[in-house]
């Protein structure tokens, strides 16, 4: 009986000391993204970019590979013009940036890699060739800042 109450006082006192459990560190997995061997990296950019921190070049990796990636989905059903491909490109930006202007130049750069991939700066619909367009700029960019 001793010991029961010993091991059930030994419970208690390890749920005070620890009420949501013990938490362990979980590794983070390391995700490498293959790019495209025919993506050539945008000279601007990577010149832009050759003082940043690998942070600063990963948030730049995961901000296009998510918009890569939301592009890929849509398929032209919600984003079917580029005017509203700019405005989510521009709303994703103002969200996920956290230091706006820390690298001068580099906003212009990434929009003339989609000025250069889309051809035109009117605004033309989602066709599949456009999109395809549009996920190759975010390629180039992907490329340009790993």
């Amino acid at each position: 009986m001793k010991k029961l109450v010993l091991v059930a006082g030994a419970l208690l006192l390890f749920s005070l000391l620890f009420p949501n459990g013990v938490q362990l560190p979980k590794p983070k997995p390391v995700v490498v993204v293959p790019v495209a061997p025919d993506v050539t990296p945008d000279s601007t950019i990577v010149k832009l970019l050759k003082d940043a921190t690998a942070e600063d070049k990963a948030r730049i990796v995961s901000i296009y590979e998510g918009m890569a990636y939301v592009l890929r989905r849509d398929v032209g059903a919600r984003l079917n013009t580029t005017e509203k491909w700019a405005e989510f490109q521009a709303n994703t930006l103002q969200l996920a940036v956290e230091q706006v202007g820390k690298y001068p130049g580099l906003d212009d750069a990434i929009e003339s890699v989609f000025a250069r991939s889309v051809g035109t700066d009117d605004v033309v619909s989602s066709t599949p060739e456009n999109q395809q367009k549009l996920i190759n700029a975010c390629e180039i960019i992907i490329a340009s800042a790993q």
